[in-house]
């Protein structure tokens, strides 16, 4: 099973989406996936038509060692959810958090979950400790940024963390970076390309996901964007998405 965290501490640029829609493009190519709420607002969950959110999920891993496959949501054909839980906020506001607490998924990974090939953590922006946990225990993170200059102000930032979270796993943490949210008619700022091509630009994908309205209208209904309009233009972003992530997992196997 190969585990990505959708991780960036800005707010707003789609982390959300990029889980629920990649996620499906993922299982509708034939995949086993299962998708992770680990944000305790519990947004993931509501974009897959969970409006009441349920009590267990993965608060219930991490804190009580229960299996993934225990607190799993068989939510579309190929892909399950695993749920905040109503006590995953408790986590965050544990007292004097050490590196015990910062291991406790990388600990549950261990088991696995039987017969899934990817599971995708979305990630909050502000939870230190849900983050580091996330970090330190998947393959790979996956950092949307906006293709602005509050976006390219961000990145320095992420690529920090991520060097940070490499020295502390005592191996380097695999990364990619998906521009989101970029205007269809419109190239990216000057300001954002001269920061982003001199950044790490071995680690950005060449799929770009434009904005669109249909990706939050979809998210509001509780739907993906392939049961909204499966021949959108976003569908075929996602599905580009897939495919170059696809190929880059197998290249780095």
């Amino acid at each position: 099973m190969y585990t990505i965290a959708i991780f960036n501490s800005q707010e707003g640029v789609g982390k959300t989406a990029v889980t629920l829609n990649l996620g499906h493009a993922l299982a509708l190519a034939g995949h086993q996936v299962t998708l992770v709420d680990f944000d305790p607002a519990g947004d993931l969950s509501t974009a897959l038509g969970l409006f009441r959110q349920p009590a267990q999920g993965i608060d219930q891993v991490l804190t009580d060692a229960v299996d993934f496959e225990t607190v799993a949501i068989s939510t579309r054909d190929e892909m399950h959810l695993i749920p905040s839980g109503s006590r995953l906020a408790e986590l965050e506001r544990a007292e004097h958090p050490g590196m015990k607490q910062g291991l406790l998924l990388q600990q549950a990974l261990l088991k696995g979950m039987p017969g899934q090939a990817f599971m995708l953590f979305d990630c909050p922006s502000v939870s230190e400790l849900l983050v580091a946990n996330a970090l330190l225990g998947v393959d790979m993170a996956l950092i949307p940024v906006s293709g602005d200059a509050a976006g390219a102000e961000s990145l320095p930032h992420l690529l920090e963390t991520v060097r940070r979270f490499s020295a502390a796993r005592g191996g380097a943490l695999r990364y990619t970076i998906v521009m989101n949210r970029i205007p269809a008619r419109r190239r990216l700022t000057g300001v954002a390309v001269s920061k982003f091509s001199g950044l790490a630009p071995e680690n950005f994908l060449q799929t770009v996901i434009c904005q669109s309205e249909l990706i939050t209208e979809a998210r509001k209904m509780g739907r993906t964007v392939f049961e909204y309009r499966a021949h959108s233009r976003s569908a075929a972003d996602f599905r580009q998405l897939a495919g170059e992530l696809l190929r880059r997992i197998e290249l780095d196997r």
